[in-house]
């Protein structure tokens, strides 16, 4: 996909760059661009960090660039703050009783700062906040930062850009600590994102954090707003959700790409059939799992072919290990996934790397032979940690034996083989499907999280929009009435955005 004008200029422009990209408007395509652009441009030491907040995001980034990427950091948000800051500098920061190695635990809790560093001291293991609204790893990496001179020193002269991708999602620390990156180490940032499309906040994602961020003078400010995944008409509809992008509403006269279907709990599933096509990727969108597993079944009674897709648990995993467990899985479910993809997966491997080519392969084949042993399959993951450098944690080792073993996990390792699913909206964030299905009740819009998590559910559709309306319900009363409510802003009702079929 060539750039357009707009995504030239943002490659272009040096210096600190903040990019609002709404859905479908080709933000990973222009951050890859830039960040080819860069490397080649640099002649010095100094490398990038493309920091995202899962495996599979850094591992999309780092498959798309066509220039060389050893050297650089390509991983999540945890991984640099662990790996680049906490690990080597902690002893600097806080004494030698932290002159050791340490592991994570996010399942181990604590409920003050003071808590979280007395545990890494006596047990060399760092956990999280009970409350989900606080972050300790990225509050601990700023502090070692304000106290260590080494750690400041090392990372001026180690980077000198900082791609942050999907920022509405940060959290208050996580702000703070890149904010302190641009302001007092004078590393330049490149933050992209979309506050729209914040659908973390009860997990402690601050939205404000990014818009905060385009209000400062050092910033040059970008706002992508052309949308190539999505037909006009379902371009019409989520931009008229928010006032900042209300203004792109252009009048359509077909409105045969929208179907809002008036019905009940005892036809929603027969009258879904008139308007949605089997031969086109489709995907329905549920609030919760329970729902999305419940309507798969429903469907499939229909002659529908539709496969609940859940989250695999070792999704959960954001610690420096995760791409370890990731890249296990992928060996053991996806055919085509081979050893050199396992070590081109390695954060310090390169596709060259044919130095531990021969002992990974047989680490892998025993992990693959004892799959149904649960103890060896755990004692083989956790000896090939070790000799990457990690130590397994038991939480993380029951993730990955859950999702190696459990065939409704394995599909989503397999979803290109997919044509139909259901799923959680938040599952299909970063997805894009020829129709999608939605529930207007999972949807109140009383409060920007819920209009957030309209517009991402929206946004996943290319060319047809299906609402289900069950008719009477209390949710479905107040998405019409709130929906009422935004598009009067417009001067716009309803009936002129969609086909509304009783």
């Amino acid at each position: 996909m060539k750039l357009t004008e707009k995504q030239k200029k943002i490659v272009d422009t040096p210096g600190n760059v903040i990019v609002r990209a709404s859905a479908g408007t080709g933000k990973t395509h222009t951050m890859v661009a830039k960040i080819e652009k860069e490397i080649e441009e640099n002649r010095s030491h100094r490398v990038i960090a493309a920091i995202t907040f899962t495996i599979k995001a850094a591992r999309e980034i780092k498959e798309r660039l066509s220039v060389d990427s050893d050297g650089h950091f390509i991983g999540t948000n945890n991984s640099f703050a662990i790996e680049e800051v906490i690990k080597p500098f902690m002893r600097d920061a806080y004494g030698e009783s932290f002159d050791s190695e340490m592991t994570t635990d996010y399942i181990l809790k604590f409920n003050s700062y003071d808590e979280g560093i007395t545990y890494i001291s006596q047990k060399k293991t760092l956990g999280s906040y009970e409350k989900n609204y606080k972050n300790f790893i990225f509050e601990l990496a700023l502090k070692i930062l304000k106290k260590s001179k080494a750690a400041r020193l090392y990372l001026q002269a180690k980077y000198f850009k900082i791609y942050v991708d999907e920022y509405q999602d940060c959290d208050k620390d996580m702000n703070e600590f890149f904010i302190y990156l641009s302001d007092s180490l004078h590393i330049d940032l490149f933050v992209v994102g979309d506050d729209k499309q914040s659908i973390y906040t009860w997990r402690g994602a601050k939205p404000e954090a990014f818009r905060s961020i385009l209000k400062k003078d050092k910033f040059t400010n970008f706002f992508m707003s052309e949308n190539f995944r999505s037909n006009k008409q379902i371009q019409n509809y989520s931009n008229l959700l928010f006032e900042e992008t209300s203004e792109l509403y252009s009048e359509q006269t077909s409105l045969e790409n929208i179907i809002f279907l008036k019905c009940t709990n005892q036809d929603w599933f027969q009258k879904i059939k008139r308007f949605w096509d089997e031969n086109k990727s489709s995907a329905l969108l549920r609030y919760s799992n329970a729902d999305a597993e419940n309507d798969a079944n429903i469907l499939r009674q229909q002659d529908m072919d539709f496969k609940y897709i859940p989250k695999p648990p070792i999704q959960d995993i954001s610690n420096e290990a995760g791409w370890l467990y990731y890249a296990i899985a992928q060996f053991l479910i996806v055919q085509t996934y081979s050893v050199f993809d396992f070590i081109y997966d390695i954060p310090s491997g390169t596709e060259d790397d044919s130095r531990i080519t021969g002992e990974l392969k047989k680490s892998l084949e025993e992990i693959r032979t004892n799959i149904y042993d649960e103890d060896k399959f755990k004692e083989k993951v956790s000896k090939l940690a070790e000799s990457l450098g990690y130590q397994a944690q038991s939480t993380d080792l029951n993730k990955l034996w859950e999702t190696v073993c459990t065939e409704k996990y394995v599909d989503a390792f397999k979803s290109e083989d997919i044509m139909h699913r259901t799923m959680t909206f938040h599952s299909s964030k970063g997805l894009q499907f020829d129709q999608v299905i939605l529930f207007v009740e999972d949807y109140n819009l009383q409060n920007d999280e819920s209009f957030y998590n309209h517009y991402v559910a929206t946004t996943r559709a290319k060319n047809k929009l299906i609402f289900i309306s069950i008719e009477g319900t209390y949710s479905t009363c107040l998405f019409y009435q709130n929906l009422s409510k935004k598009l009067k802003q417009s001067n716009l009702k309803l009936n002129q955005l969609v086909t509304i079929v009783d």
